[in-house]
């Protein structure tokens, strides 16, 4: 994703909410984070699978539809404009950002088939993955937990979009996969509140342990619990794969590997979801959870990451 239309979707400044949404603020009043957008259902999905993880609202269907979309491959610009269309607040989201002044265009973009257009389609199913998944997010009042799991996730995808080619993974399904990797733990704070923030709030000793402590606690950690609510709102396959074992050992080719390493490089990063001792360093990450033959060259491209990592992080004020 670019940078300016990353620094756009990421601040939940007033002038960033006028400029997606098109809407208008009072002066020095806040814009609460996507403000009149309804890129979340209000109903939730109960099945006997999710139990508590229902109180988590799926994602709206036309974000599902779009994700199902771009699973196919390259989608025809036509079938997303439809799509985009069929959702009054997404086509405000779209053109918004095309009308804005970080969109270098002259006249005005009043169709959202010629938004489609402008963005490309990985731009749109980087915006719709993390509108939506900020919306989740910003709309929990446990805000020093989310900031950090948001953090995580911005930071893991940013990780993943470079890395992508080094696994033979698309750029825009490394990021828009691993922004939604940690599923799991915003469902697991929606399902059991206080008690999934004590346990986010406390430091651990390793990442295996976090996973053993919430398999302990509430019967499942936040890998199966991200696969079940990806099962649920019938996300595509990819996204299941990577939510439900983005943890799991030998997860190191494609887009889990890519994933398990971006998550582990931003926890390197010191972009932990939750606090855990004596983390590894980059360079012992990219040893532990890389082939062999990509370890000199991870190595080598480190310090970039980390700074391309940090600017990213640094582009948003959640």
């Amino acid at each position: 994703m670019p940078r300016w239309l990353r620094n756009l979707v990421l601040d939940n400044t007033p002038s960033a909410a006028k400029a997606l949404a098109g809407l208008s603020a009072g002066a020095g009043e806040p814009v609460p984070a996507c403000s009149g957008v309804t890129l979340l259902e209000k109903s939730c999905i109960e099945t006997p699978e999710l139990g508590p993880l229902a109180k988590l609202p799926p994602f709206a269907p036309v974000v599902i539809r779009l994700l199902r979309l771009f699973d196919r491959g390259d989608p025809d610009q036509a079938e997303v404009a439809s799509l985009v269309e069929a959702d009054p607040a997404l086509t405000a989201e779209i053109l918004g950002v095309v009308n804005s002044p970080l969109y270098p265009i002259r006249g005005s973009i009043t169709s959202p088939a010629h938004g489609v257009a402008m963005l490309g389609t990985d731009h749109m199913k980087g915006l719709a993955t993390t509108l939506a998944m900020r919306t989740i997010m910003s709309s929990s009042p446990r805000v020093g937990i989310v900031r950090r799991f948001w953090k995580h996730s911005v930071a893991s995808a940013a990780i993943a979009q470079e890395l992508g080619p080094w696994f033979g993974v698309d750029k825009g399904l490394g990021y828009t996969t691993a922004v939604m990797h940690d599923l799991g733990r915003i469902g697991l704070l929606a399902a059991h509140g206080e008690a999934y923030g004590r346990l986010a709030t406390s430091t651990h000793q390793s990442v295996e342990e976090i996973l053993a402590v919430e398999q302990a606690q509430f019967g499942m950690d936040h890998c199966a619990a991200g696969l079940l609510l990806s099962r649920a709102w019938g996300l595509p396959q990819v996204f299941q794969d990577v939510v439900g074992h983005h943890h799991a050992d030998g997860s190191d080719h494609g887009v889990v590997g890519l994933v398990h390493l971006a998550c582990r490089l931003a926890d390197a990063f010191m972009f932990q979801s939750i606090l855990h001792r004596d983390p590894r360093t980059p360079a012992e990450m990219v040893q532990t959870c890389t082939p062999e033959r990509l370890h000199e060259k991870l190595t080598g491209t480190l310090e970039h990451l980390k700074l391309t990592t940090f600017e990213t992080i640094e582009s948003f004020d959640f």
